[in-house]
């Protein structure tokens, strides 16, 4: 098995935590808006607190980026066939447009945004699951008759 393989393998798993975190990040974000009190000032210090939950999606969002490029560059070095490689650029394509859609300033345009989030999440967690390398090896294996 190639450490390629298995690089792949570890970062597509570090990938599906970075997904986990961004949901976590945002519903903080969104819930300690909510849950504030119907008044200026609880309105106020929920949006400033909420920015640091927001802020943390940003920059994980940026790290997820990263990630998502080895994931590109392992899929060459592991010598994945084009149905496997493709998908993982197709993923970086994704996030880009994920970028987009969340600065086009048109609402309706926007909450597309967590729509793709989710197309992303089921391509990397499919992409990591279908080339996990640390499967057992089939090795005592008995001929067909």
């Amino acid at each position: 098995m190639s450490i390629f393989r298995k690089a792949y393998s570890v970062v597509g798993a570090i990938l599906m935590l970075q997904f986990l975190a961004q949901l976590y990040f945002i519903a903080a974000a969104i819930f300690t808006i909510v849950n504030a009190n119907d008044n200026a000032k609880d309105v106020y210090a929920a949006f400033k607190n909420a920015d640091n939950f927001a802020g943390l999606h940003a920059i994980n969002g940026d790290i997820i980026g990263l990630t998502i490029l080895v994931m590109v560059g392992l899929s060459f070095g592991s010598r994945y066939p084009w149905r496997t490689t493709i998908p993982t650029g197709v993923l970086f394509v994704l996030l880009v447009i994920q970028s987009v859609l969340a600065h086009t300033g048109i609402p309706a345009l926007s909450g597309l945004h967590g729509i793709n989030a989710l197309v992303m999440i089921g391509l990397g967690g499919f992409l990591t699951g279908r080339n996990w390398a640390f499967r057992p090896q089939m090795e005592g294996m008995a001929a067909a008759p």
